[in-house]
């Protein structure tokens, strides 16, 4: 357990957990929120207690918990969490890297990208990358295309959105060969990118020959670059209708 040092009632605080760790529901949404709002006012060395003696807890309401009083104090909340996502304990690891991954705390882009550089199995890869979605910056871009050709597919589909994301244009090809992925997710993830992005006509002819081509109409129902698109690019059968006829170009 992680302790840090003390300037408060630690016994105060405790107490208010009793409670702020409840199930935020019904006739406990206003307790739940009184003492999750009493420990923030007591002060940031409180709030980062709590995360360092809970956080690493096998407990999913009080994970619950410390991430709905982050959303609150996320810059109060990073450097605890940080040292949590350093600790030996994986259910430590698993509950700040759901932390990191629904408040945004860009702070925790290093240690994050350390942690990436150390984990080989596919569930924690594609954890820490959900972790960076909400919790990095640009930096990813430098590391994104080593997981484009990764084996699972939630490890590529989250790769794909961080480019998106972050506007890794100089990744802008993995995008377009996502659109050929066996899986929905990731052809998802990788046109939702290129919508983030921006693409051209020439762009969208470029690839006509090496991309599935309802992925390149279902691209263009989102959003299209030109008008002269519809007269270059013709449906050949009714799937590829259907999403030709949603395209709307100004």
């Amino acid at each position: 357990m992680l302790v840090a040092v003390i300037s408060f009632d630690t016994a105060v605080v405790d107490s208010l957990w009793k409670v702020a760790k409840m199930w935020r529901a019904g006739t406990n949404v206003e307790r739940v929120d009184s003492a999750r709002n009493a420990i923030i006012s007591i002060g940031g060395d409180a709030v980062r207690y709590v995360i360092l003696k809970y956080l690493p807890e096998d407990d999913h309401l009080q994970t619950r918990a410390i991430r709905d009083i982050c959303l609150k104090v996320p810059d109060t909340c990073a450097p605890a969490v940080r040292k949590v996502l350093l600790l030996k304990d994986t259910i430590a690891q698993k509950n700040a890297l759901y932390v990191a991954a629904e408040v945004s705390m860009p702070s925790l882009e290093p240690v994050l990208l350390h942690l990436l550089k150390r984990k080989k199995d596919k569930r924690w890869i594609s954890r820490i990358l959900r972790a960076l979605y909400r919790s990095g910056t640009k930096g990813v871009c430098r590391t994104v295309p080593k997981y484009a050709n990764h084996p699972y597919e939630y490890v590529r589909m989250r790769a794909l959105m961080l480019v998106g994301k972050y506007g890794c244009t100089s990744q802008k090809p993995m995008l377009w060969k996502g659109l050929n992925d066996p899986y929905f997710m990731v052809r998802d993830a990788a046109r939702e990118g290129l919508v983030r992005l921006g693409f051209t006509t020439d762009e969208v002819m470029e690839h006509t020959e090496d991309v599935r081509r309802i992925e390149i109409f279902k691209l263009l129902s989102e959003k299209c670059p030109d008008e002269e698109i519809l007269f270059k690019l013709k449906p050949a059968n009714p799937f590829e209708r259907y999403w030709y006829g949603r395209i709307r170009c100004e």
